[in-house]
């Protein structure tokens, strides 16, 4: 290995030692250097001299400085320009992109200190003293733009600023300099210097790097409101565009005339130099006569730079140094070791380049010794070259994955991609034949079972002339039975449903929360996409779709029909369609976890189907009449309804009062009743609400289920005052009136044997809560909210008169009328005879008084009837 140190001057030796070198034939080798190596060596550290002496011609000055300074003065700086030294602690953590501007001057004079009084004060002042100058041209910036600063953050007084008209009522100022931002202070100076270290607000931006910024201040990621949460690294993007990028923008403009300018003096000094005195490019003189012509480590060029301005020496080290702070001494070991790394890298370069380097510059290799000059020759003044560091980042995109999935990238490419490929227009389809989409289902083929149930899809949602008209899948039986014909293919392989019982031995109905519950269980497992589930694509199908979008597909056409008012009579007598939207929905349980009926569906999909379906049921329960006596095929409709019915309903955690339901949410601002049940519930009101309807349930559904149903659905009324405050909402006043409706039509279809069960469950609680409830209702004092709460409190009764009964309601082998005898007085035959034992309020009998004597409930006589009949005493 050569020599590293081959050039360095012993520690004994005097400068005027080299001055031989005036009489050596050829500058760049040194005799008593390379006479101890061999001819090989010696030719190699002979081209590696010149070609360092080419580049350092080459050089060009004025680059930045290794220290990560705003503003640092530049080593080729003139120590009496009135240039600010505008500097900033060294942010570590924070890439350090080179950057042009930052050993410029700042912005004019008035804002910039003199280098003397910077180099002589202490750090603490100079950094006051720079953020003063920094706020000062601030205020005056924005001044100028019209949009003045508040002076308590600027210092600065501005006639211009009116407090009651200005911008910038909305910042909270809590220091000189500094704003509050998400509970933490932001100091307008440090934020500026990060991110004109970063390159500029644009910059930033583009990379998304404002988060790199947050830990600086302390901020957090998210801050809190009450109407959900916003990003901080937006809003503190949002403040320095507001009020930091006019004022670098000014100094990007100042920072590129003064190099115009600089530029523009070099090549000036440069053509007024002698012809005999070679040009550089960095503006810096020759070397004097007797100094070696030998590439100078970073001590010869301290040493040297001494040596030419002796008197001088300690004001330029003091001026070329940036302003020391607590980061400076972990900084200047780091560029020893880096100084040190380079000096041991030099040796090792190329020599191939060198004579190609060396024309294009402009200089040739000396072949014969340079007379020394007999007089001194007008110099330009020796100026030092500036070191410049090239400090290597590593090229790495910042990723916030949730998940492990970019979710920003995915979200700018869902922004972009309606541009490069937009949805087709609905005039693209031109005229539709509906023969070809039925032809196109019934061959199944992929290409033109996507086309057909595209267009289906698009048909679906059109409207027609009146708001009550759309597609007419009245005219059109053989598309929608070639769509059910698809359904059941993809769902069921084409097996038809012959069972008879659906309902579990052990009475248990799985809830949409247990689904939701499960489903996220399975997905929040590590690798969870790369395990085998069911509803997952068969890899043999290649490029076709996957069964499970045919059937959410299919689905979503019969609940986009079932909006149609229209549509209504002839989808409510498709026994099939209802039977197979049933059966897809369909949930069992597969080593004790919950799955899809259909093999060809996951549980994410049953759920959305599940939905879908419900939809569809709410829109045609009111037009869905059953026969009697029922089909096989009625009775698993029915069944399978109540299933799906009772599935958003039972949840014991769900199933809560208005208050809870609330609390249960935990949205802020949001006082609506959950959805979801409010659909189920106005699906069953609907599909209980003629008799036929209601003893095919009877019949069809298990008291268990009945009597699960029934617990829910109290468990929903109010019970406290807060919750009669939510009950004089329109929506909850509504959502009530559903569930009363629902007890009255599980109490119309129960047996007598659970209706007796129901009266005497003291845990329960139903007289009680109903009671209460009628109270409220009935006995308010505004008259305008007494008439709206009528309906309930009516229907109310009407549920608490069929439980005291505990009669079968569809019992009709009773005559209507009995058979006179002798004794039988009027009024005790047919309903008006004598009711025996106690009523189910005749432990309440003054509240039943008191509701008896009310002007609505005396006008009523069927209500009043019924509520005298509950208050009997035997």
């Amino acid at each position: 290995m050569l020599p590293q140190n081959a050039h360095a001057r012993q520690p004994g030796q005097h400068p005027s030692d080299s001055s031989f070198m005036s009489n050596n034939p050829n500058p760049s080798f040194d005799p008593p250097a390379y006479f101890n190596l061999d001819p090989a060596q010696a030719k190699q550290m002979a081209a590696i001299n010149a070609a360092n002496q080419v580049r350092s011609r080459a050089s060009i000055g004025g680059g930045t400085s290794s220290g990560p300074y705003l503003g640092g003065i530049n080593p080729t700086h003139d120590p009496t320009a009135g240039h600010p030294s505008f500097s900033l602690p060294n942010a570590p953590g924070l890439p350090q992109a080179p950057n042009p501007g930052m050993n410029a001057a700042f912005l004019d004079p008035a804002m910039a200190h003199s280098n003397a009084a910077v180099r002589n004060s202490s750090q603490p002042g100079s950094i006051k003293q720079r953020q003063a100058g920094f706020l000062n041209g601030l205020a005056r910036i924005m001044a100028s733009r019209g949009t003045p600063l508040p002076p308590a953050l600027t210092g600065t007084e501005t006639p211009t600023y009116d407090p009651n008209t200005t911008q910038w009522k909305m910042l909270e100022v809590t220091d000189m300099g500094a704003f509050r931002l998400a509970g933490r202070d932001v100091d307008l100076f440090k934020l500026w210097g990060l991110v004109f270290q970063n390159g500029g607000g644009t910059a930033v931006s583009r990379d998304n790097g404002w988060h790199s910024i947050l830990p600086h201040f302390d901020l957090p990621e998210e801050y809190p409101l009450p109407h959900g949460s916003t990003s901080v690294a937006q809003a503190l993007a949002q403040y320095y565009i507001a009020i930091l990028l006019p004022f670098e923008e000014v100094y990007r403009n100042n920072i590129q005339n003064q190099h115009r300018k600089a530029q523009a003096s070099r090549q000036a000094g440069l053509q007024g130099l002698p012809p005999a005195t070679p040009a550089r490019p960095d503006g810096t003189s020759p070397q004097r006569a007797g100094q070696t012509n030998v590439p100078q480590t970073p001590t010869r060029r301290l040493s040297s730079a001494s040596q030419g301005s002796a008197p001088t020496a300690s004001a330029e080290a003091s001026g070329l140094l940036p302003d020391s702070n607590g980061f400076d001494q972990e900084l200047g070991t780091k560029r020893k070791l880096e100084s040190e790394e380079h000096d041991n890298k030099r040796v090792r370069q190329k020599t191939e380049p060198l004579d190609s380097l060396a024309s294009a510059n402009g200089v040739s290799q000396p072949t014969a010794p340079v007379p020394a000059p007999s007089a001194p020759t007008a110099m330009p003044t020796s100026v030092r070259r500036q070191r410049r560091k090239i400090e290597y980042v590593p090229l790495a995109r910042e990723i916030d994955t949730v998940g492990g999935r970019d979710m920003k990238a995915i979200e700018a490419e869902t922004i972009t991609s309606p541009h490069r490929r937009p949805l087709r227009d609905i005039n693209d389809w031109g005229i539709v034949a509906v023969d070809a989409l039925t032809m196109s289902i019934r061959s199944q083929l992929s290409t033109e079972l996507s086309y057909a149930l595209t267009t289906f899809t698009l048909l679906s949602t059109m409207r027609g002339d009146s708001p009550n008209s759309g597609f007419p899948i009245v005219q059109c039986g053989d598309l929608l039975e070639e769509v059910l014909d698809l359904l059941e293919e993809r769902a069921f392989d084409g097996v038809e449903d012959t069972s008879d019982s659906v309902f579990s031995d052990d009475g248990h109905l799985p809830t949409h929360r247990e689904l939701v519950n499960a489903l996220m269980e399975v997905e929040t497992q590590p690798f969870a996409c790369l395990q085998p589930r069911q509803g997952t694509k068969d890899p043999d199908l290649g490029p076709r779709q996957r069964p499970g979008n045919i059937i959410l597909t299919i689905i979503n056409i019969l609940r986009n029909l079932s909006f149609i008012p229209d549509n209504g009579g002839f989808l409510s007598q498709q026994e099939r369609l209802f039977d197979l939207m049933l059966r897809v929905c369909s949930v069992t349980t597969v080593d004790g976890k919950v799955a899809a009926v259909s093999s060809a569906l996951s549980l994410g999909d049953v759920i959305a189907i599940r939905k879908d379906t419900l939809y569809t049921l709410m829109h045609l329960a009111g037009l869905l009449q059953f026969s009697d006596p029922p089909s096989k095929t009625a009775l698993r409709i029915v069944s399978r309804a109540y299933q799906l019915i009772a599935s958003y309903l039972v949840d014991p955690t769900e199933a809560v009062s208005p208050l809870a339901c609330l609390q249960l949410a935990g949205v802020i601002g949001n006082f609506k009743p959950p959805f979801m049940a409010d659909i189920a519930l106005e699906t069953f009101t609907r599909l209980v609400q003629s008799d036929v309807n209601r003893k095919v349930f009877s019949r069809a559904i298990p008291e268990a289920s009945i009597h699960l149903l029934f617990i829910s659905s109290v468990h929903r009324l109010p019970v406290i005052d807060p919750d009669f405050q939510l009950v004089l909402r329109e929506r909850w006043l509504s959502y009530m009136e559903k569930t009363i409706m629902t007890i009255y039509s599980l109490v119309f279809v129960s047996s007598p044997d659970l209706k007796r069960r129901i009266k005497m469950d003291r845990g329960l609680g139903f007289k009680g809560i109903m009671l209460r409830m009628i109270q409220k209702f009935l006995m308010n004092s505004n008259h305008d909210l007494k008439a709206q709460f009528y309906i309930s409190a009516r229907r109310a009764v009407e549920a608490m008169k069929l439980l005291d009964d505990c009669e079968d309601s569809f019992d009709t082998s009773e005559a209507t009328v009995a058979t006179l005898s002798f004794g039988m007085g009027y009024g005790e035959v047919g309903e008006n005879n004598t009711e025996k034992g106690t009523g189910l309020l005749g432990g309440h009998r003054e509240l039943a008084w008191d509701l008896l004597m009310l002007r609505e409930v005396h006008q009523d006589a069927v209500m009043f009837g019924e509520l005298d009949s509950l208050s009997r005493v035997e």
